[in-house]
């Protein structure tokens, strides 16, 4: 017990209350200390020049969008920009990588600063031209296929196949540096799934396709003979024609004044259905087209086929309307051998695929579909599947080993300085799996004597399919007749 009255006592006292004291005081500038190194280190942090970040870091990831096996093809990631900011703004590098970025903070300049920015990764951006569309600067899509995500705001699996891509897209670029067209063109569709597998599109032009238009639905072109299967269709169809019936194609034929020429000149005569279409005779096309009632025949299997009026791609996506060239006369007797009428790719595509599959509902898309569908066969589409396979015969291998069916077209453009050539092709024709357009406007180029779709774009398509086929469900087949 401490007594106040002594003098050692209150001296013990004094001691007692320094040592508090003491201890209070020990207390109290730790946790200065760590409150202090606590702000400093979250001063720090925000001022580190990685985190002075712009506005655009903080908005929503969009979707990504996925090919069919689950390869990236767009989606949303941050990466860092280094910039100046002294006296005025200057980027120093976009998207930089890791190392670059250790390496500008390792010179410790004031004047350095960093951005961090939420971007769009399109990784085969180059190989996917006028396919996925684009995304402003507020990271929101603004054409094609990018656009259709901010409805969903889902995940997008597509039917593409990006091996099959990148193996077309390195063919067709090879081509063009020999052909030299304008641009060229290759969709490959699978028909049970009704899939878009592939969509190649190369411009060599200075002044390239507007990125934010898809060719596949945005352009617009006459194809000319690759029409005349269609004319044989609705004949079929109609029960007007016989395919052991003769046309005399020697005969004169007009439409109007203008008389109607046949490239080569047909040395024999007359010729069946399947002559006409393997030597391409216009005059044929039109003496078929004449066995039918314009309106109330032909004009509705265009119609039914999806010729006369625009066509959905799925996702939102949909064909320009067809333009009607009223220059060329009357349509009827025109739209047989390919002329007076510009439709867009989708819609050729669109319609050999009615023909060949006997499916009146076959529509080509991008999305990934969950079902296949069968061939729904009758005896028009039987007829045309071993007429085009009759048609397209050639020396080239693959041409038996895959019974590739199919029919070229060459048309002139409009001041005839120039053609758009096509070939439209499918495989097997008994019994049809995949189809391919390959398509090129104004080759300078070509691989025999004249410049026809047969000399340019028919070899291009056997040139790509020597490289996929392992891609795609196919076995080599034994040649079978045709029966024609």
């Amino acid at each position: 017990m401490i007594n106040l009255s002594n003098e050692t006592d209150y001296k013990l006292i004094f001691k007692t209350k320094n040592l508090y004291n003491f201890f209070f005081l020990i207390t109290i500038a730790l946790f200065v200390g760590v409150f202090l190194k606590i702000s400093f280190l979250s001063l720090q942090k925000k001022n580190s020049p990685l985190d002075q970040l712009s506005d655009r870091s903080s908005q929503i990831f969009s979707p990504t969008i996925y090919d069919t096996a689950g390869n990236r093809l767009a989606y949303s990631d941050y990466n860092f920009s280094i910039f100046k900011d002294k006296n005025k703004f200057e980027y120093v590098e976009r998207d930089a990588s890791n190392n670059k970025i250790r390496e500008t903070l390792f010179i410790g300049n004031p004047n350095i600063k960093f951005e961090k920015i939420l971007t769009r990764k399109h990784p085969f951006d180059k190989i996917l031209s006028n396919t996925l569309g684009q995304v402003d600067i507020d990271h929101k899509g603004v054409s094609l296929i990018e656009k259709t995500l901010e409805k969903n705001n889902e995940d997008l699996i597509l039917g593409i196949d990006i091996n099959i891509q990148k193996k077309v897209f390195e063919v067709l670029n090879e081509e063009i540096k020999f052909l030299e067209p304008d641009y060229g063109l290759n969709v490959i569709v699978d028909l049970s799934k009704e899939e878009i597998i592939s969509n190649v599109f190369i411009d060599s032009r200075d002044q390239k396709f507007d990125e934010s238009l898809m060719p596949i639905k945005d352009l617009l072109f006459e194809f000319g003979s690759v029409f005349k299967p269609f004319t044989v269709y609705s004949a079929l169809k109609n029960k007007k024609i016989d395919l052991n019936e003769f046309f005399d194609v020697d005969q004169p034929v007009y439409i109007g004044s203008k008389l109607i020429n046949d490239y080569p000149r047909n040395s024999s005569s007359p010729l069946q259905v399947k002559d006409i279409l393997k030597s391409s005779s216009n005059r044929g096309a039109i003496l078929i087209r004449r066995t039918l009632d314009c309106q109330k025949e032909f004009k509705d299997d265009f119609s039914n086929l999806g010729l006369l009026e625009n066509v959905s791609i799925g996702l939102n996506l949909v064909s320009k309307v067809p333009e009607i060239n009223n220059f060329r006369g009357s349509y009827c007797d025109n739209y047989p051998y390919g002329y007076g009428m510009a439709i867009s790719p989708i819609q050729l595509i669109n319609a050999y695929g009615k023909i060949v599959t006997g499916r009146d509902t076959f529509s080509a898309t991008f999305e990934k579909k969950s079902f296949n569908k069968s061939n729904e066969f009758n005896s028009v589409s039987t007829s045309i599947n071993k007429l085009l396979f009759y048609a397209n015969e050639t020396s080239e291998e693959l041409y038996k080993n895959f019974l590739v069916a199919g029919k070229t077209g060459t048309a002139d453009i409009s001041d005839k300085s120039s053609q758009n050539v096509a070939y439209i092709s499918y495989f097997p024709y008994n019994n049809p799996k995949y189809l391919s357009l390959t398509f090129m406007s104004n080759p300078k180029n070509k691989y025999g004597p004249y410049m026809t779709a047969g000399n340019t774009v028919k070899p291009v398509f056997f040139n790509i399919l020597k490289e996929i086929y392992v891609n795609l469900d196919l076995s080599i087949l034994d040649i079978k007749g045709t029966d024609i």
